[in-house]
């Protein structure tokens, strides 16, 4: 059964570390309103009310890990819990989310 720890947690410092060498691939579960205001470049956007519909989006076996962001890093860390439950691997949440992202 998986656990808390089966997802890494690292800061938007980290996080931009991540996405300028290009090791992940960054999904955004805000709502589009959110991701409309600010977002990442490159984002991808999947709402988190849309996870159960749209899970198949995100690459299960990617080599690059898989960076999850939300606005403060809760619902981003929800969505690392249950993929990770569902068997995905390589899942990173950028903990304090975009509020964290601006103010860096």
């Amino acid at each position: 059964m998986p656990h808390v720890n089966d997802f890494e947690n690292v800061p938007p410092e980290i996080a931009a570390e991540m996405i300028k060498s290009g090791e992940c691939h960054v999904f955004d579960v805000r709502t589009p309103e959110e991701f409309v205001a600010h977002r990442i470049a490159g984002a991808y956007l999947l709402p988190v009310q849309e996870l159960q519909a749209r899970h198949g989006e995100i690459p299960r076996d990617s080599e690059k890990k898989i960076l999850i962001y939300c606005e403060h890093g809760v619902r981003s860390a929800g969505t690392c819990q249950a993929l990770a439950h569902h068997g995905w691997k390589n899942l990173v949440n950028m903990t304090g989310g975009m509020a964290e992202w601006i103010e860096r």
